[in-house]
């Protein structure tokens, strides 16, 4: 009887670990929500609101009307924001308004393909839903008494009960858990600038001299208004801080501009009006301390 070979134990070893590979149950990572626009692709589409319509409109194309996802119901008007993560999207009808100026909201969602509508809930004067997070939504809602003033509340998707999360500021970017939030004034002075913990239910005031906040990576990058507040011509102090609020760092201390835009971890990109009115747009890189001039399609806000 001939003698058997033993098998090589590289190869053995490389077997052994292409079975466990391969047996092993992948989970797949949950598509995260994001906000709709007619400018923002999600998955595979294009999704947004359409108030003259009264729709809900989705296309894969960023031109064109696209076509109407979902109508509003008869007698409703459809709220500005809605949210998706490519498969789902949330959205908001509006009732008509009632004699003491307010009126209700009524949230829903619905597949991409149009199918599945649910109503998720009710609530008072709601602008749409902003984020999401493991089972709540969180929505933009206008204060009762002043109808320019939105809050942020927080609803749970599956009992349709909501109660305000943040006072005097809207959802503007999400990281997981973390949502950064501002006043939905649009002032040109200083606003405050909040992190909230939607795990927690506690929300972190960064500032109350922002001038613009975004989330990058693992970080909050923010300007802050040293001088020259209220006016065109302004001096920005840009920081960072971690996804809580802390570890705040300064990556340029003076910055002379009119606005700021996006800011990165490479870059801060902000305009600044001349003697005649025009408007400007630059982008600082951190690294080479240099700023160049750029187009308006190139400007990032």
């Amino acid at each position: 009887m001939k003698n058997q070979k033993t098998p090589h134990l590289g190869l053995l070893a490389l077997f052994l670990f292409a079975c466990l590979v391969f047996a092993a149950p992948v989970k797949a990572e949950a598509a995260s929500f994001k906000q709709c626009s007619r400018d923002t692709k999600i998955g595979k589409y294009y999704i947004w609101s359409d108030y003259a319509t009264k729709s809900i409109r989705i296309s894969k194309s960023k031109s064109g009307n696209g076509s109407p996802l979902v109508q509003a119901s008869s007698g409703h008007n459809m709220a500005n924001a809605c949210i998706s993560d490519g498969s789902t999207v949330y959205y908001a009808e509006m009732g008509s308004l009632n004699s003491s100026g307010t009126y209700t909201g009524y949230v829903y969602k619905i597949k991409v393909n149009g199918k599945s509508k649910s109503k998720v809930g009710s609530i008072k004067n709601t602008s749409g839903p902003t984020a999401y997070y493991k089972g709540y939504l969180y929505l933009d809602c206008y204060d009762k008494k002043d109808p320019t003033l939105l809050h942020t509340y927080r609803m749970d998707v599956k009992k349709g009960a909501s109660k305000r999360a943040i006072k005097s500021a809207r959802v503007v970017e999400q990281s997981g858990r973390y949502l950064l939030a501002m006043p939905n004034t649009g002032a040109v002075g200083p606003l405050n600038l909040y992190v909230y913990d939607c795990k927690t239910g506690k929300s972190t005031r960064i500032t109350t001299k922002a001038s613009s906040g975004h989330i990058s990576g693992n970080k909050i990058y923010y300007s802050e208004y040293v001088a020259g507040e209220y006016s065109s011509s302004s001096t920005f102090r840009i920081r960072s801080c971690s996804l809580t609020g802390k570890n705040k760092k300064t990556l340029l201390k003076k910055l002379q501009g009119s606005r700021t835009g996006i800011i990165t971890s490479k870059n801060v990109y902000y305009i600044l009006f001349d003697s005649k009115g025009n408007i400007n747009y630059y982008r600082y890189d951190f690294k080479s301390k240099k700023t160049v001039k750029i187009t308006q399609t190139k400007f990032k806000w």
